[in-house]
Order: C-alpha cells, then structure tokens, then sequence
C-alpha cells in the first residue's frame, strides 16, 4: 500500500512540474490607453498571453509587429512611435498565436 501511495505521489509531481513554458498558449490580447497619438509621441501597449484555462501566462515572450512603417514604428516592449500621419496597426504574437490587431491613428 505504501508503494501505491509513492507511486501515485511521485506522478502526481511529475506532471505538475511540467516546463511553464510548454503550457499551450490559446490567446493573445493587446491594448493601449489610447488610441490616436500625434507625430514623434510615443505609446506603450500591453499584451497578455492566455492559457486553454484563461490564465495568464507572465513569462510568454511576447513579439511586436507594426504596419505600415510609416506611420507608426513599435519596440519590443511594445512602445509605439509615430511617425507619419495616418492610420496603423499592431499585433502581438507569442508562441504561434497572434491577437487581433490594434487600430493607431496618428495626426
């Protein structure tokens, strides 16, 4: 009996040591306190990767990707600068998924 208990405990274990990493992500999720900023000003944007359960994953690598160069241009923080008046988008990707993209108007 002692055995089964062991047995079962050190499964129970190895499946919950599992590399976070591995933790399949279902969505990403971008936003910005705001959605118009002038020429030359910056914006930081927030990207939350989520699990199949809805958590969120803190340490998913998290890539950002703009359109069209020029009118905004964005870091790997997610820091968005304007460049020329118009209108632009971000995405957000992490693992295989990418969120929908998020509308910037720059004047």
């Amino acid at each position: 009996m002692r055995r089964v208990a062991l047995l079962a405990a050190t499964i129970l274990l190895t499946a919950c040591s599992g590399d976070p990493a591995s933790v399949p992500i279902l969505t990403v999720v971008i936003t910005a306190p705001k959605s118009t900023i002038a020429v030359g000003e910056t914006l930081q944007l927030t990207a939350i990767a989520r699990d199949v359960n809805g958590l969120t994953l803190p340490n998913a690598k998290i890539t950002y990707s703009a359109s069209p160069t020029s009118v905004i241009s964005v870091n790997e923080t997610g820091l968005v600068t304007g460049i020329g008046p118009g209108m632009g988008s971000v995405t957000a990707t992490s693992g295989n998924v990418t969120s929908q993209p998020i509308a910037i108007t720059v004047n």
